[in-house]
């Protein structure tokens, strides 16, 4: 395995939380692996968060601040970037938002907030966590999409942002699919037919994502891979094998979900144990398919796109 790419972690808002850095001994994302890495930063905000874009500000700055001591990581807003930051033998990342419930009806400030993630480093946006607000319904809730939220997905992708679904309900997910024609992802979620559980996606999501080349991060969660047993890399390649069978060679990705999740693969504890997962999917689907999932989809996602 030469290159590994993450679609979400929650490692820059533990640090945060924490007021550690990514040499926290605790973190499951630290640095330094032994291949080559691009991580997506996730910056989780919790439902109720009073001020939810000052939180993003407050969590971005300190990530940021924590990253910037680390000379060799370098924000990337391009895939030519992240080329050249690999080809200088230094480590490229980028953002995430993970509950973005900071649009109100204001379009014009709508259109500022969407342009400022966008120099911030942001790629990938979710409208809502679990709870849902005023924009979707999250998977603890049975609305679907507001119209201003509809109005919101649409100024996000015109912004050249990628929407999340991964935390939406069915009924926002199947909704957000119908309304985006490209600019829509799934970065940590697994297949509903293998694990019935409200975070995973069903079949027909699945096709959609492919139809729109989207791209689709399988999370190493516990609970959204396996039964009550505990979860080994063989439940991750059943989800990819899963994808694989419904066309989904060139949108399947990693988005593993560290630093997010209270139980990991037994085998799979941390970033530094991903080069066995490498390993796995190859002796499972061959090197070219591997390397698709591992970094390739990815990587042409945000050629395309980012």
């Amino acid at each position: 395995m030469e290159i590994y790419g993450d679609l979400h972690c929650d490692t820059l808002w533990k640090c945060y939380r924490r007021k550690s850095d990514l040499d926290d001994p605790s973190l499951n994302v630290r640095r330094n692996p032994s291949f080559k890495h691009l991580q997506t930063y996730a910056v989780y905000i919790p439902d109720g968060t009073e001020d939810p874009y000052a939180y993003f500000r407050a969590v971005h700055t300190y990530g940021e601040e924590v990253l910037r001591r680390y000379p060799d990581m370098h924000l990337c807003h391009s895939g030519k970037e992240i080329d050249k930051t690999f080809a200088a033998g230094q480590t490229p990342y980028i953002y995430s938002v993970e509950g973005g419930g900071f649009f109100g009806e204001d379009m014009l400030k709508n259109e500022r907030i969407a342009k400022n993630l966008k120099k911030r480093g942001v790629a990938f946006i979710s409208l809502c966590y679990n709870d849902g607000n005023h924009l979707a319904g999250g998977i603890n809730v049975d609305f679907g999409m507001s119209e201003l939220g509809k109005k919101v997905a649409l100024l996000l992708r015109d912004a050249g942002l990628t929407v999340d679904i991964s935390h939406l309900n069915h009924r926002s997910a199947d909704q957000m699919l119908e309304l985006l024609p490209d600019h829509v992802v799934a970065t940590h979620s697994n297949c509903y037919a293998l694990k019935a559980h409200p975070r995973n996606l069903t079949d027909e999501q699945i096709k959609e994502l492919i139809r729109r080349k989207g791209l689709m991060g399988v999370n190493f969660c516990h609970h959204f891979l396996s039964a009550p047993r505990e979860a080994k890399i063989s439940d991750i390649i059943d989800h990819f094998r899963h994808i694989l069978k419904l066309g989904g060679q060139s949108v399947a990705a990693i988005g593993g979900d560290f630093d997010g999740i209270s139980r990991v693969p037994i085998d799979l504890p941390d970033l530094y144990a991903v080069a066995d997962l490498g390993i796995a999917l190859e002796k499972e689907f061959g090197a070219e398919i591997a390397d698709k999932i591992l970094y390739g989809n990815m990587k042409d996602y945000i050629d395309r796109v980012l």
